[in-house]
């Protein structure tokens, strides 16, 4: 889901802007950054002329979508768009809804989340780019696509062609983190240890705990002479991706319990079993 953190500097970067002076100008409306595929922004114009309201909790999913399939996380992905059709179904303002469902199209994006599923295994750059055809055509999930293009050319030696596919998705979204990432990763391939860095360093700027940034900033750094700096890098990444892996296990479990019966029956059985253990340890301490 969309990291707290960065809605909250969205938020404040349209506060600071619009207070700067004596006089408040007028923010600028959800729809405009709507139209530019910042949903970032879109939700916190929303979160401060609207907060609470159905419009604001359509933008939040939809920003949510896109962080989501910006990590690859595509069953939080379709969780929120079921929020966003679920928020559209509720909004009053009908030529707001309108808007909404034409940028975000959810049928259509349903099936461009169900394309990007299809990466796994596929070896052919023409093969692929034909499987991805409903992801490369939304908007939500273009980037995402041809970043996935991009992985395959570089796996296949292809390094021109993975350049021209990780510059067109941040063209289309400068926020995609994962293929300025893999700019660097050419670049560090190629030896050239310090554009590498230079890209991890702006990977850094949208995604501080990226703790594959962090590592690979580490290597780039070590390549260049620049140890004390390097073992600072990887340091963090170690400790970033072990909190990054246990959320994850909480979360993969958190899902297991929702969706599966029995593992709901087990908690329910554990918790009640630790009820018993507590009231017996009680009794025989209050004899």
């Amino acid at each position: 889901m969309t990291d707290p953190a960065r809605q909250s500097s969205s938020v404040d970067e349209l506060t600071s802007t619009t207070s700067a002076g004596n006089a408040m100008p007028e923010l600028p409306t959800w729809q405009s950054f709507a139209r530019k595929g910042d949903w970032g922004r879109a939700q916190a114009v929303a979160s401060l002329k609207e907060p609470g309201s159905d419009l604001h909790a359509a933008l939040q999913s939809v920003a949510a979508i896109q962080e989501d399939v910006r990590v690859r996380k595509y069953p939080g992905a379709r969780r929120a768009l079921s929020a966003v059709q679920a928020s559209l179904k509720q909004m009053t303002g009908q030529g707001e809804a309108a808007l909404l469902e034409t940028l975000v199209m959810p049928e259509r994006l349903a099936r461009a989340l169900a394309a990007l599923d299809t990466v796994t295994g596929e070896a052919d750059p023409a093969a692929l780019h034909a499987k991805l055809a409903d992801a490369e055509a939304h908007p939500l999930t273009r980037a995402e696509a041809l970043n996935a293009l991009g992985v395959l050319h570089a796996l296949r030696s292809e390094p021109d062609a993975a350049q021209r596919n990780f510059n067109e998705a941040l063209a289309h979204d400068p926020g995609h983190y994962r293929a300025r990432m893999n700019l660097g990763n050419l670049a560090l391939e190629a030896g050239d240890a310090r554009a590498a860095e230079e890209q991890y360093r702006e990977v850094l700027k949208i995604a501080p705990n990226y703790d594959g940034a962090h590592h690979n900033l580490g290597v780039a750094l070590r390549r260049q002479g620049k140890v004390y700096e390097s073992v600072g890098s990887i340091r963090k990444a170690q400790r970033l991706n072990v909190k990054r892996t246990q959320q994850e296990s909480r979360e993969e479990l958190k899902e297991q319990m929702k969706n599966d019966p029995k593992m709901r029956q087990m908690r329910n059985v554990i918790f009640a079993a630790l009820l018993i253990v507590f009231v017996l340890v009680f009794l025989l301490n209050g004899r």
